[in-house]
């Protein structure tokens, strides 16, 4: 983040631009890739023309459902979770609770297309591979952007950045698609998981005047390339509104530059109360915490932090044979292999936020799920390889009895001695991140807010 932090200093970041229009919060967000450990963000996916093909009829079948609502929502189908038989949008679904239907636009990456006995009453879903197939044939047929001062920041930064240049390309071709669906019909409010993979949609909501409102999906610190600006841009690329889990979140977008204060929300986080009220542990879960003393649940992040952080569990678990460590993967198609052992397995089709309610404790490194577990009533053990829990959850957890935090492979022996006779009280774990996540906002609170939006765009009118 330093070295994008003086790239704003010294470098004349509004140059960089196309039809006169600034785009460096685009340029930003992927110039995260200068760090090694993050250069998989460019990967392409694998499979993703076999996956648009495959739920393609379904999509374009679902498209008179557009008109079914003036709330749009933008999501996609990895985010969706199991709470006993019903399905929840771990992010969207909450807005059931203060609306009573939206149409909700679905990237099937990278889980495919949500079936429809996942979906809860109220949600008219789009699956988005119509959309995706029409912005490939505007890519493939417009002419690549011509970027003001690119050159000039590949020689400010000596790398070559057409990788970037790409990908502003698919972002523009996405913005003249929605520009043109939005001259036949526009909804009263777009609602979004996240702004940075919606460039082009933001783009074509701000020039429509449709007022677009982010719906806090993870972390957000002020290390966050995509949550901190020098100034505020005030431009066509980022959200008018931010929906936070709590006042904290409030306040780093607000420093950061990214939206006003009077713009913020402390919305809460629906899908956790959910789960807190109604998820139940599984005959699976069960036998697992009944063989062993304890349970410690892993969850993945990125490919390369995820190894190394399961190498340090694996030399720690051959210590601990009655503590079952259990890695739960981010993604599906994770690639990360581990020697598995009869303490040390690999659980891919779990239910991540049941796995965490029910084990003894987690283990992350710098995931939003180190908020969540302790939310959810399970103890956090963050391993900080590379200074990564500093940068990214210290200044959010603080000094939380319940969160424990360990630089090394013998610290966390140590730890893990210390905790193996250890009990706690569900409740008070769960008060203890209060600060962070909000209860959830009432609907009275929500309607004067949304009302105030809608006010404030017909104003701009």
């Amino acid at each position: 983040m330093s070295q994008l932090n003086r790239i704003e200093k010294e470098f004349n970041i509004a140059n960089i631009k196309h039809d006169g229009v600034c785009i460096w919060p685009i340029i930003k967000s992927y110039l995260i890739t200068l760090e090694p450990t993050k250069s998989e963000i460019l990967k392409k996916p694998k499979s993703i023309i076999k996956l648009l093909l495959k739920n393609l009829f379904l999509d374009i079948f679902s498209t008179h459902k557009i008109f079914k609502s003036k709330i749009w929502v933008f999501t996609n189908s990895e985010r969706r979770y199991a709470i006993n038989n019903s399905y929840f949008d771990r992010v969207t679904s909450g807005l059931l609770d203060y609306f009573d239907n939206y149409v909700l636009f679905e990237n099937p990456i990278p889980k495919g297309r949500s079936s429809k006995n996942k979906l809860q009453k109220g949600e008219f879903l789009i699956g988005m591979s119509w959309i995706y197939l029409i912005q490939f044939l505007i890519l493939k047929f417009s002419k690549t952007p011509r970027i003001e001062a690119f050159v000039d920041l590949e020689n400010y930064l000596e790398q070559d950045l057409s990788k970037i240049k790409d990908i502003y390309h698919r972002y523009h071709a996405g913005y003249l698609f929605y520009n043109f669906l939005f001259k036949f019909i526009k909804p009263k409010g777009v609602f979004l998981v996240c702004y940075y993979s919606n460039f082009g949609l933001v783009k074509a909501c701000k020039k429509n005047r449709i007022p677009v409102l982010e719906l806090q999906h993870g972390i957000v610190t002020k290390n966050h390339r995509a949550y901190n600006f020098a100034k505020t841009l005030n431009g066509p690329f980022t959200p008018d509104y931010f929906l936070s889990y709590g006042p904290y979140f409030n306040s780093i977008v607000k420093n950061g530059n990214l939206v006003l204060k009077k713009n913020t929300l402390n919305y809460g986080y629906s899908f956790l109360y959910e789960a807190n009220k109604k998820l139940r542990k599984t005959d699976e879960i069960e036998k697992l915490l009944t063989k062993f003393n304890k349970v410690i649940c892993i969850t993945g992040q990125l490919e390369n932090t995820d190894r190394k952080l399961l190498k340090l569990v694996g030399n720690v678990s051959d210590e601990f044979a009655d503590i079952c460590f259990v890695y739960k993967p981010r993604n599906k198609n994770n690639m990360v292999t581990f020697k598995e052992k009869s303490n040390f397995i690999k659980w891919e089709d779990i239910n991540t936020y049941l796995l965490m309610k029910y084990c003894d404790y987690h283990i992350t490194i710098y995931s939003t799920c180190a908020i969540e577990s302790i939310a959810l009533g399970t103890p956090n053990i963050a391993i900080n390889i590379d200074n990564l829990y500093s940068a990214h959850l210290k200044d959010i957890i603080g000094d939380n009895e319940y969160n424990h935090v360990v630089d090394s492979e013998k610290e966390l022996n140590k730890l893990l001695l210390r905790l193996s006779n250890t009990n706690y009280d569900n409740k008070k774990v769960v008060q203890s991140i209060s600060n962070v996540i909000s209860p959830m906002i009432s609907k009275e609170l929500f309607s004067n807010f949304f009302n105030k939006v809608m006010k404030e765009k017909s104003n701009h009118h």
